[in-house]
């Protein structure tokens, strides 16, 4: 290994022992200190106060500020998990939604120098005219306002340099403490971090890349090309790479500028909600972060849908799901609901159906004090959502951001129009997919596939009848029992063989060196040899014994730990 090499190695493990070491002591600032034992971290950290204001705070307020204090990964992590409504109660997807991914700015010559880097010409020579003073900052990018020689006005997103590295370092350290975590924390394992963390490495890298972010934002551009109403801005291929993506500018403003209730108000409200269940029920392709920054309205009052970096993608399957729960929820059938709720997700253990009837049933009964038009549709998801979640049912993630997303932005658009009919937009989208679904065409199709399936299993049925009567002539059947708990108590026996092996060796070298040193003299040279070898098994002995002994009390008698009431929003009942 090259010098270079060995202090890249060493300066990687002293930058993750460091980033430890800050984790413990945020999780420890904020009152997890029960957390950061668990985790095997209290090492890195000396005794915190927790009587500190801080660790006082709420649990879901605490949980948001260490994602705050942890920095950009974290906060963008935070991000992510607040649009798993099948994972965390509300309380904490409202408080995880507070995020903001806030950072100072990049010196212009930087992204200056990484634009000329990028295609090999001096800024001059690229743009006619470039803002050297950005127009928004983030963890992950900077964007700046640009003009092209074709006269075209243009924004340029520029990736933060040096931020990849950092993002893959705290992504390695993440992966350790999922699974530390998971094998020493009994309450997090309902939570699978390793898959969180997983699914989060996916999205992040993703993110990284900027021509993932251009291909999504040419999708939705082409899916809305007939929609007038609806503007999308338009990827310039020959100004993007996976670092840098340019666009064309959108002179817009929020809708928080229009006036309440007016009538320009409710037809641009109606207009983006038609544009989302458009994006949902008939693309299967919608944006996965329709914050009030990223849904514009220009002075020809069209809509407008940036950043196109984090999107949800259905397939007719799921877009038929959701309609079958949405008709059911308009048509009041309690039992229709239960059905499809069971179908989007799968249960880790046995659902009572008459309990989960009856939640669902308590829900629905709450929203019925107002009329279809007045229901608060993404609410009402919302809590079925949270019922799911107690009943342990895993709900399929991409429903559960549709729902995240739907509450956005009728969020957004209530505020500007508080009379708005979700249902009523809704209703001609399900509609036409439940025509789709049953019209003649679709019908017939589905009967060729059942009766395809059908003739192949009337097929195979004698064929394999006649290999399991074959089987028992030969008394070739296998019968594979499997034992929940076999393979703990395996490792048990294994444990303790390991620990009997290691004594027995003790004992062996201290049963020799004493026969060494008390029977033998041997002196060639006038060394006494033979009590040196003696001393030396005595040694080996004693090391093998603190070996025995250390790894009882640290690893060979490690169980996992129960933290309480600081985990208590991983629990499900």
């Amino acid at each position: 290994m090259s010098k270079s090499s060995k202090r890249g190695v060493f300066k990687g493990a002293l930058h993750d022992a460091r980033r430890l070491r800050e984790i413990a002591f945020v999780l420890s600032k904020h009152g997890f200190k029960e957390l950061t034992r668990g985790l095997g971290l209290d090492s890195y950290v000396s005794d915190y106060d927790e009587t500190d204001s801080a660790s006082e705070a709420p649990l879901a307020i605490r949980v948001r500020r260490v994602f705050e204090d942890l920095g950009p990964t974290y906060i963008k992590m935070g991000q992510i998990l607040s649009t798993r409504l099948d994972l965390l109660p509300p309380v904490y997807i409202q408080e995880l939604q507070k995020l903001q991914d806030r950072a100072p700015s990049v010196p212009f010559e930087e992204v200056a120098a990484h634009i000329e880097s990028e295609f090999g010409q001096p800024l001059d020579k690229l743009f006619s005219e470039f803002d050297a003073e950005e127009i928004a900052t983030a963890s992950m990018a900077q964007v700046h306002r640009a003009t092209l020689f074709d006269g075209r006005e243009v924004v340029v997103k520029v990736q933060r340099p040096g931020i990849a590295p950092i993002i893959r370092s705290d992504l390695a350290i993440l992966y350790y403490l999922a699974r530390i975590g998971e094998a020493t924390i009994d309450e997090i394992g309902l939570f699978n971090p390793v898959a969180i963390v997983k699914e989060f490495e996916r999205a992040i890298i993703e993110e990284l890349n900027f021509m993932g972010e251009a291909s999504n934002n040419e999708r939705a551009r082409l899916n809305a090309v007939d929609i007038p109403e609806v503007l999308i801005p338009e990827v310039i291929a020959e100004f993007t790479t996976p670092t840098i993506i340019t666009q064309t500018y959108v002179d817009g403003h929020k809708l928080s500028t229009i006036e309440i209730d007016s009538y320009r108000a409710q037809r641009l409200a109606t207009i983006a909600m038609e544009a989302a269940f458009q994006q949902i029920f008939v693309d299967g392709f919608f944006h996965g972060d329709p914050h009030p920054g990223n849904m514009l309205v220009t002075e020809d009052d069209r809509v407008a849908f940036l950043d196109w970096g984090l999107v949800g993608r259905l397939s007719r399957g799921q877009q038929d799901e959701l309609v079958d729960l949405i008709i059911s929820v308009i048509t009041d059938d309690i039992d229709g609901i239960t059905r499809t709720v069971l179908r989007m997700g799968y249960p880790d253990k046995r659902v009572n159906l008459r309990r989960l009837r009856r939640d669902i049933s308590k829900v629905r009964d709450t929203h019925l004090t107002r009329s279809l038009s007045e229901m608060d549709l993404s609410s009402l998801m919302e809590d079925i959502m949270e019922i799911a979640h107690e009943h342990r049912i895993h709900i399929n993630p991409e429903y559960a951001l549709v729902t995240k997303c739907t509450a956005t932005v009728e969020g957004i658009l209530r505020s500007v129009y508080p009379s708005l009919d979700i249902i009523g937009t809704l209703r001609p989208f399900a509609e036409r997919l439940f025509k789709e679904r049953y019209s003649a065409e679709q019908l017939m199709k589905r009967g060729l596939v059942t009766l395809t399936s059908l003739n192949h299993l009337l097929k195979d049925v004698p064929m394999q009848f006649d290999q399991v009567l074959m089987d028992l002539e030969a008394g070739d059947i296998r019968v594979n029992v499997a034992h929940p708990s076999l393979d703990q108590h395996l490792s048990a026996v294994n444990v303790l063989g390991s620990r009997i092996f290691l004594g027995f060796l003790a004992a062996g070298f201290i049963v020799a060196s004493s026969v060494l040193i008390s029977t033998f003299d041997w002196r060639p040279w006038d060394i006494p040899l033979l009590a040196i070898l003696g001393l030396l098994g005595f040694s080996t002995a004693m090391i093998l014994s603190f070996a025995a002994l250390a790894w009882h009390f640290t690893q060979g008698g490690l169980k996992k730990v129960r933290v309480g009431p600081i985990l208590k929003f991983f629990r499900r009942k």
